[in-house]
């Protein structure tokens, strides 16, 4: 059943119909083999990347992986192999979803990230890819804690719509949609004006922090661990 999966993951990224019906050489920015194994909050499990990893080469790994992914706190390159993600909560956590009211961050009394809401988002694994249902503009991915984000992020931290990243000429720009607790890249809180991600950036959302990582990079960590 593994091999018959990586064969048609095979096929599809090197030019068979995607799930969208176009080619690669007509695949949207957002959409690609990746998109079909995206969890409903729009993550992949380590488990997966480490399957695809070990069943395939370098250059098959960065062309299914296809752009970079946003690595949580707890993946680091020293943890990576050790680390345990904990199962993402169909059902929403604590209301988080739907609650109208986002929490402000106060530094002496943080919102916990042991329990409750966003407690495994230094876990999670957000590719920037969408899943094939999603409705927001092709070149475009949005991040917030509704379940319309295409990254959703059930944190109470997290705004309904907090931030998004857009694709132009391959390359990533992040800027923030008036979130009550900010975006930050590597330490410096940014505004709705777009600012280009690079490769190990440090992306801070509330206080949710990330690692943006090109394929390339993802894969040297992967071998490494």
């Amino acid at each position: 059943m593994a091999t018959s999966l990586f064969s048609r993951v095979k096929e599809r990224i090197k030019g068979a119909p995607g799930l969208s019906g176009r080619s690669a050489d007509q695949a949207s920015p957002t959409q690609g083999a990746l998109s079909s194994m995206l969890g409903p909050s729009g993550r992949i499990t380590l488990a997966s990347l480490k399957w695809f990893f070990k069943e395939s080469g370098k250059d098959d790994f960065i062309i299914f992986v296809k752009n970079p992914v946003l690595m949580g706190s707890a993946l680091s390159e020293e943890c990576l192999t050790s680390a345990e993600q904990p199962e993402e909560n169909q059902g929403g956590d604590m209301g988080a979803d739907t609650v109208g009211k986002t929490f402000i961050i106060n530094v002496d009394n943080q919102i916990s990230k042991k329990s409750g809401p966003g407690s495994s988002l230094p876990y999670a694994i957000y590719p920037l890819v969408k899943r094939t249902e999603s409705d927001s503009p092709d070149n475009c991915i949005t991040i917030g804690r509704t379940k319309d984000c295409d990254m959703n992020m059930k944190d109470l931290a997290i705004s309904k719509l907090h931030a998004k990243i857009t694709i132009s000429k391959g390359e990533f720009y992040l800027q923030d949609c008036g979130s009550t607790n900010g975006t930050k890249i590597s330490g410096r809180r940014i505004n709705q004006d777009p600012e280009k991600l690079n490769d190990r950036d440090i992306v801070t959302f509330g206080d949710n922090e990330f690692t943006f990582l090109t394929p390339a990079t993802l894969y040297n960590l992967l071998r490494k661990s």
